[in-house]
């Protein structure tokens, strides 16, 4: 296992943001579909998601989670030196939705800015390329824009209801009394075939569809196999207890998995934050979302410890343990508004 250690970063600040519309499976009960529909919130206790009209994009959800951390922490654009967009749902095929993002957020030329492209396993990746790129350099911040618009590109029949759209910004910022964060990642490409959409890029440019392929039972094992061994190791390499941590915050895929990956590494169910019922799967935004859902509204001043795992598309699958004052996690943040690039 390879540990990535990160001394004197600090997240600074996270928020969140959703789209306005809000779809309820309340809402979508007609008399003949109750029962589904009833089945469907049983089963995977999804209640609504939101979804982003025809114009807004994963870009502009994270634009404004993190302008609202810049403009009310007041932070001085010049000094932040790193953006980094973890998407699957970018604006462009070229140029990097990031580079796009450096402009809007009026991020200064001295500031890297580049797209990642990674799914539910993105916030872990995202936080360790962060670190480790604000560790050898003399940036004062680094923003992570993590997020996806899953509702435009997956069916319209009731798998719908397990997608939501969501954006999220952290700030990290150079603190020398800062605890050391940690993280290990792993990748296994011999399962790319388990979640796969292959039309329209260089690979299969001949069909321009967004068709994709799911091993849905293959991906299930992963994820009950995968994330709790990695958190396993990562706990006793670290001499760590799952009782020395306030929450663990889980991608939220669906509550199933959620619970195995508990019960197989021995935290309470005390301890899981859940954004799901709320949410639905929001990808990358779901660990994120999930502090800003139990958080987001406290004012409480105290360093809150948690254990992060993300598991996904790829395979894909990360963990970390890390701080953050509950004060500096924002309120979750509508909003409507999407940028106009001229090109329409």
């Amino acid at each position: 296992m390879i540990v990535n250690r990160y001394k004197n970063i600090l997240i600074d600040s996270v928020a969140c943001a959703v789209p306005e519309k809000y779809v309820s499976i309340e809402s979508q009960k007609n008399g003949e579909n109750n029962a589904i529909l009833e089945k469907f919130v049983k089963t995977t206790s999804v209640c609504g998601h939101y979804e982003t009209g025809p114009r807004q994009t994963t870009a502009d959800l994270v634009y404004a989670a993190a302008r609202r951390i810049l403009d009310e922490r007041d932070i001085d654009r010049n000094a932040v030196g790193i953006l980094v967009f973890v998407t699957q749902y970018p604006d462009y095929k070229m140029p990097s939705t990031a580079c796009v993002l450096q402009k809007r957020l009026g991020l200064s030329m001295d500031c890297i800015a580049f797209d990642v492209n990674l799914g539910c396993s993105g916030y872990v990746y995202g936080l360790n390329i962060v670190s480790a790129l604000m560790q050898t350099s003399n940036s004062k911040y680094g923003l992570l824009l993590a997020g996806d618009t899953s509702t435009k590109g997956i069916r319209k029949d009731n798998s719908r209801n397990l997608f939501g759209d969501a954006g999220s910004a952290t700030l990290l910022s150079r603190d020398e009394n800062a605890s050391e964060m940690s993280f290990a990642c792993r990748t296994d490409g011999a399962g790319f075939k388990a979640l796969l959409r292959p039309y329209g890029l260089a690979k299969h440019p001949e069909k321009q569809d967004d068709r994709g392929f799911s091993d849905e039972l293959g991906v299930f094992n992963f994820a009950i196999d995968q994330p709790p061994r990695l958190i396993n190791e990562f706990l006793e390499h670290k001499n760590l207890r799952p009782d020395e941590f306030d929450c663990i915050a889980l991608h939220q895929a669906n509550m199933m998995i959620m619970k195995q990956i508990i019960k197989k590494t021995r935290f309470s169910k005390e301890q899981m934050l859940v954004s799901l019922d709320k949410f639905a799967n929001t990808s990358s935004t779901s660990i994120p979302l999930s502090f800003v859902k139990y958080y987001g509204d406290s004012n409480d001043n105290r360093i809150l410890k948690s254990l992060i795992c993300g598991y996904g598309v790829g395979l894909s699958w990360g963990v970390g343990n890390i701080l953050m004052n509950v004060k500096d996690i924002y309120p979750l943040i509508e909003t409507s508004e999407f940028f106009d690039d001229g090109l329409y």
